[in-house]
This record gives C-alpha cells, structure tokens and sequence, in this order.
C-alpha cells in the first residue's frame, strides 16, 4: 500500500504546475506562462498492473513552488495516508499503522518506493505553458542527463517519453482563474504498471490556511525514509 501510495502521490503532483492537453472542443484561451500559486481539489486514483488493481479517493493542497499535501481516504471518509512535500523534505504518515517516516528526498532508498519517487522527478518537470508555440515534438536531453521524447498542442504538452518506455500523458484539461490545470494524467510504464489521478473540484490560486502543510507527529512513530525499503 506505501508503494502504491507513493506513486500516486508522485503522479498527483504532476496536475499542479502544468497544462495538460487532449482534443478540446472550444479552444483553451490562456496567458502564456500562467501558472497555478495554489491548488485545492479532490482526487481519484487507480492503479494497475496485469489483472490486479485498486483505487481509492482522497483530497490534495499545493503551493508553489514546493508544498503539497496529499490524502488518502478510506471508503468510510477515515484518513489512511497522508504525505506532505515541503521543499526538499517529505513526510509520508501512514495512519492506520500509527507511523510515520520523514527526511529529504535525497534520503530516499534507490529501490522500492524510494525509486519510485526518482522516476517521478521525470515526470514532474513540465514547461509553463505557452513555452513552446503551437503544435508539434522535439527531443532534448533533461535536467537529469536522459533523453526525452515531448508532444505539445497549442503550446500544452501532450505526452514525455523515455527510451526505456515509459510514457506520461496529461490529459483533460480545464482552464481555472485563467490558469490552464491539468485534471487527468495517466502514466504507463515500462514494466506494464498504468497510473491515473483525476481531480475535481478544483480552486486555483485561493488562500490557503497556514498550517496546510505542517505534519501532524503526534503518537505516530516516527522512521527515517531509508525504513520504506521494502523486499
């Protein structure tokens, strides 16, 4: 489930600062470079690989350029898990358990969830949108030294590929405040795995209450993020 749980988290974060981009059927009128400063919305999510899978709902706060906090809900509205990003630290609490494991990113193990969450640092780096102009792909090599393959239509990105095979795709959009917001991603893998966030309900650049992003530790045992290795 922590696994799970964390690429999810991983993907959720993709919707924040970024367009996303299918066949509309009105044209997205936007200020190029608009940008989401804050975000409240609910969220889906569904996982699968094979004949197995599993989904659940839940709601998620961000703020740029760094804060994010994400829950998780049992089908009865109790909180199973929850994770919130600030900065370069991460704290992922899993409640049902009565624990909690924090530290920096840089922190996490290199398998397991921990290689989840580096893969997903892929997937987070988006361009603003209007950066590229209209239609059309191009190949580059990203900040982490790989070669990528990325979409845009009407200056949003469609897609990002990897040689390995795993491909992203922002999907479903609507524009809030002005900001083009994705509503949809879904994520396929190279191993077969797929991943998909919907959000709804969406407020864009609204104030946020100042301890939205503070963990709450208390009769939690607490673990570094090096215990999230898993077999």
């Amino acid at each position: 489930m922590t696994r799970i749980f964390c690429t999810a988290l991983c993907i959720v974060t993709l919707l924040l600062p970024c367009g996303c981009a299918s066949a509309p059927k009105l044209p997205l009128v936007y200020q190029p470079g608009a940008v989401v400063d804050t975000l409240s919305a609910t969220a889906s999510f569904s996982i699968s690989k094979g004949d197995q899978g599993m989904g659940s709902n839940g709601y998620l706060l961000y703020q740029r350029p760094d804060r994010m906090r994400l829950v998780i809900l049992s089908p009865f509205g109790t909180t199973l898990m929850e994770a919130i990003v600030t900065g370069n630290r991460i704290t992922i609490i899993s409640n049902s358990k009565g624990e909690a494991f924090s530290g920096s990113l840089e922190e996490l193990p290199r398998t397991g969830q921990g290689e989840t969450w580096r893969n997903a640092r892929w997937v987070m780096e988006t361009d603003p949108p209007g950066s590229f102009v209209g239609d059309g792909s191009l190949e580059r090599v990203n900040s982490m030294g790989a070669k990528e393959q990325v979409t845009f239509e009407k200056g949003l990105i469609v897609s990002k590929s990897l040689a390995n095979g795993d491909m992203v795709r922002y999907r479903d959009y609507l524009l809030v405040n002005g900001v083009p917001l994705a509503t949809e991603i879904i994520m396929d893998s190279h191993d077969g795995g797929r991943f998909r966030i919907k959000v709804t309900e969406p407020e864009v650049n609204a104030e946020l209450a100042g301890d939205a992003f503070i963990p709450h530790l208390e009769g939690l045992k607490l673990y570094p993020l090096s215990a999230l290795q898993e077999p």
